[in-house]
């Protein structure tokens, strides 16, 4: 069986290492689409485990789907930019 990994180059902390797809909108919050529009329900970028815990650990879903549903909304973030960068220091 072939290791399915993908590897590449974090989008947040810039490290080389293995990635995950983090959902702009969580995957959760695409049944609430009926209420409201959502845009970009299958929009995504590829992060490190550390980066995408560290941003599902500091907000939560519906934060995140309604104040973090960008990269660069992400970016502008102090507290995540404080973890990424902490992550950014870590070894693999």
């Amino acid at each position: 069986m072939q290791n399915s990994k993908t590897f590449g180059t974090c989008i947040t902390c810039q490290r080389y290492t293995a990635l995950t797809k983090h959902h702009l909108t969580p995957k959760k919050r695409h049944k609430k689409k009926t209420k409201k529009k959502i845009d970009n329900l299958d929009a995504l970028i590829m992060v490190c485990r550390k980066c995408h815990d560290g941003i599902h650990d500091l907000y939560d879903e519906r934060t995140l789907a309604e104040q973090f549903n960008t990269l660069e909304k992400i970016y502008a973030d102090e507290a995540l930019q404080k973890h990424f960068a902490w992550v950014g220091k870590c070894k693999k």
